[in-house]
């Protein structure tokens, strides 16, 4: 049988769950342009802070280019070949979940030389 406190403590925690809301954010990568060409993503993470448990949501259209995680080397280069995820969907949703660097790049070499990838560091 669980003790008097046990029970307390649980529905504390029960309560606290449900009053404190959530202090993850939600980003929408490029704002209302999304992940395309022609926007400049140092600009736009320029000034946020990106937490532990933040969403990243990439908007694109799925024939023309796609999001691909990638490690600083692959990023400087637009080197697609060693990527941790990647997706072509149109809507990718990311969950930063450690803090450090995070590299997202375009697989598409043209795009991603011309401006289609995102650094960002997350505390």
């Amino acid at each position: 049988m669980a003790s008097s406190s046990s029970i307390k403590l649980v529905c504390i925690f029960f309560i606290l769950s449900i009053v404190v809301p959530s202090f993850a954010k939600e980003y929408v990568v490029g704002g209302r342009k999304g992940w395309s060409p022609g926007v400049d993503y140092h600009h736009w993470a320029y000034g946020k802070s990106f937490g532990v448990g933040d969403v990243l949501r990439f908007i694109y259209h799925p024939k023309l280019t796609d999001v691909a995680s990638v490690d600083i080397a692959s990023y400087a280069l637009c080197d697609s070949v060693k990527t941790y995820t990647k997706d072509n969907s149109g809507r990718t949703s990311i969950t930063l979940d450690k803090s450090g660097a995070y590299y997202f790049i375009s697989t598409n070499q043209t795009r991603c030389s011309s401006g289609l990838k995102l650094e960002l560091h997350v505390v």
